[in-house]
């Protein structure tokens, strides 16, 4: 940890100025992440600022991230943005604490070995073809709820052992509904008790209510039947030292947190990278030649990974530019040191993706798509939190080998078989909430190549 007496900057870091009562709340406007950027590029590596009760720090450098994730870790807990959604996802991998956490990722490792991980490859693949097939050349789709529908069905087949289409949409809608309640809730500036019978409250408890009526109900089927290859019949199985598994409400727990994270974080990765493509069509021709190069028309399997760098390349982009989780937040526990200022127990530390990755001292030209920024070794040379979309430190996210061998997988099955022309008046912007869609989607016109 490190020694207050290390502290050498009397007061806050800097910042601009707030209202009395609202802080710089009307600073912040829809679009956080310009507000961060701004911020960090006007006020330092170090900036302070504050929304209403809340006081928050926002650290740019990756010295001072690493500090946060890693050097201090044990002092800092999820933050209270993270802490808004805990309703949904209970005590599971990304809003549990302390030694609780580590007995569960220690637990739950073993389903996210290589060998598991790329087992679920042929799934990533038929549900990708099976898309694909349903699909017109001519058509305009929103190619951001193609991939959302897509990676839950891949989701819910490797994570439930799911088929059905149904059950498949019932889920989905669910989560959507119950995600779109708390975001109003994070974004409100009172948050009562969900236990208060507010008509917003009311509204949150039945949709939660269904949800987890409907989960409980895969996992008490799935008890009653032959145990599969599926991440649930792997957390069942799963056992502590002390040989006790998993209770029912913590199986749930778990299967809710990382259907989230298996799902709209590597869709927004697939829906942005095609955006960026289709402004950028020298790359796509290069990735086109790679994939008829190594697979000459065929869907993608997890061994063609290695041979396909510029596909690699691509995603890595993508997700500097629109990194799926933007933001990340951690409050303090004690009082600490940090860049030579005093966090006091209570502050929050944000850590931005979108402000890290487009620092141009490690990136330049950062606005530019490119892809073969990374062909030459830059990962190995970076700092270690210069670029960090799937976070940091013990707490990196469990699923990323998942999340970028689906996202290969489907990226280049389908682009061999087709291409996106986004629709002349398509407005394109973001919306960032615990991720980052697209505000209006992302209308395109399918067309075959």
């Amino acid at each position: 940890m490190s020694a207050l007496p290390k502290i050498v900057h009397k007061g806050l870091p800097p910042g601009p100025k707030g209202t009395l009562i609202g802080g710089n709340l009307s600073q912040i406007g829809p679009r956080r992440v310009d507000f961060f950027l701004d911020l960090a590029q006007t006020y330092g590596p170090v900036a302070s600022f504050r929304t209403s009760r809340w006081r928050l720090f926002l650290v740019s450098d990756p010295q001072l991230i690493q500090q946060v994730l890693v050097t201090d870790a044990r002092s800092y807990i999820k933050h209270f943005g993270a802490r808004t959604f805990k309703p949904v996802l209970g005590n599971g991998l990304v809003t549990s604490e302390g030694d609780f956490w580590l007995a569960q990722r220690r637990l739950l490792q073993p389903a996210f070995l290589k060998a598991q991980v790329q087992s679920y490859a042929p799934i990533m693949a038929d549900l990708t073809e099976a898309m694909l097939a349903k699909w017109v050349p001519g058509k305009s789709v929103d190619i951001a709820f193609e991939f959302s529908s897509l990676t839950s069905a891949i989701a819910l087949k490797t994570l439930f052992g799911l088929d059905d289409h149904g059950e498949r949409e019932r889920v989905d809608t669910s989560l959507r509904l119950v995600f779109e309640l708390l975001t109003d809730r994070l974004d409100a500036p009172i948050q009562l008790p969900i236990s208060f019978p507010t008509p917003a409250n009311l509204k949150l408890r039945r949709a939660l209510n269904d949800l987890f009526a409907l989960v409980d109900s895969f996992i008490a089927e799935k008890k009653t039947r032959p145990l599969g290859n599926d991440l649930l019949s792997t957390m069942i199985q799963a056992q502590h030292e002390d040989g006790t598994g998993m209770s029912a409400q913590q199986l749930r727990d778990e299967a809710m947190t990382l259907y989230l994270a298996g799902h709209e974080t590597t869709a927004l990765a697939l829906t942005w990278s095609w955006y960026l493509l289709s402004q950028n069509p020298d790359a796509e021709g290069r990735l086109v030649e790679e994939w008829r190069r190594v697979l000459n028309g065929r869907s993608a399997k997890a061994p063609d990974l290695s041979a396909l760098p510029y596909t690699s390349a691509v995603i890595n982009e993508s997700m500097r530019l629109y990194p799926p989780v933007y933001v990340i937040g951690r409050e303090a526990t004690t009082d600490l040191e940090l860049g030579g200022y005093l966090v006091k127990r209570g502050y929050t530390v944000l850590m931005s993706q979108w402000v890290s990755h487009r620092d141009p001292r490690y990136f330049p030209e950062p606005e530019r798509f490119l892809p073969e920024r990374w062909l030459d070794g830059l990962a190995t040379r970076l700092p270690k939190f210069a670029y960090y979309p799937f976070g940091g430190g013990q707490r990196i996210c469990i699923g990323v080998h998942f999340a970028l061998m689906e996202a290969a997988i489907v990226l280049a099955t389908v682009g061999q078989k087709y291409l996106f022309t986004l629709d002349p008046d398509a407005k394109i912007d973001i919306m960032p909430q615990i991720t980052m869609p697209p505000k209006y989607g992302m209308p395109a016109t399918l067309a075959q190549r």
